[in-house]
C-alpha cells in the first residue's frame, strides 16, 4: 500500500536528485502560505508522477523546460528546471537548442525569454 509517508520519502529523494532541493526547502518556499501545495509538489509530483519508469529524469527535465518556457509566465520555475536539467545531464548547448526549437511553435519571444533564463542559470553555475 502506498502511504503518504512513502510518497513523501520517494518525492524527497527525487527532488533532491533532480533539483538538489530538500523537502525543507520546498516547504520553506511554499509552506508559510500554501503548505498543501508543498505537500502536493513533494508527494504527488515527485513522489508519484516522477516515479514512473517510462521516462528518465533527463527526458522529464527536457519536457519541463520546454513546457515552462512555452508558458512564458513561470520564470522562477523555468530557471529551477534548467538547473535540474543540467543536473540530469542536459548540456548547455541542448538547453539553448530546446529554446530554438520552440520558435516555430510558440514564438520568438518565448525563445528569447528561455535563452535569458538559460543565461541566468549558466552564469550562476559559473560562479559556484
Amino acid at each position: 500500500m502506498d502511504t503518504d509517508t512513502h510518497r513523501r520519502e520517494r518525492g524527497a529523494r527525487k527532488i533532491g536528485e533532480i533539483l538538489g532541493q530538500s523537502p525543507e526547502q520546498v516547504e520553506q518556499s511554499l509552506g508559510d502560505i500554501a503548505p498543501q501545495l508543498a505537500t502536493y509538489v513533494l508527494e504527488t509530483i515527485y513522489g508519484e508522477i516522477y516515479q514512473s519508469p517510462v521516462l528518465d529524469s533527463r527526458t522529464r527535465q527536457i519536457v519541463a523546460v520546454a513546457a515552462l518556457a512555452t508558458l512564458g509566465t513561470a520564470a522562477p520555475q523555468l530557471r529551477t528546471h534548467i538547473g535540474g536539467a543540467l543536473r540530469c545531464g542536459v548540456t548547455r548547448e541542448e538547453l539553448v537548442e530546446i529554446m530554438m526549437q520552440l520558435v516555430p511553435y510558440v514564438g520568438v519571444a518565448a525563445a528569447i525569454n528561455g535563452v535569458a533564463a538559460c543565461r541566468d542559470v549558466f552564469a550562476a553555475n559559473d560562479k559556484k
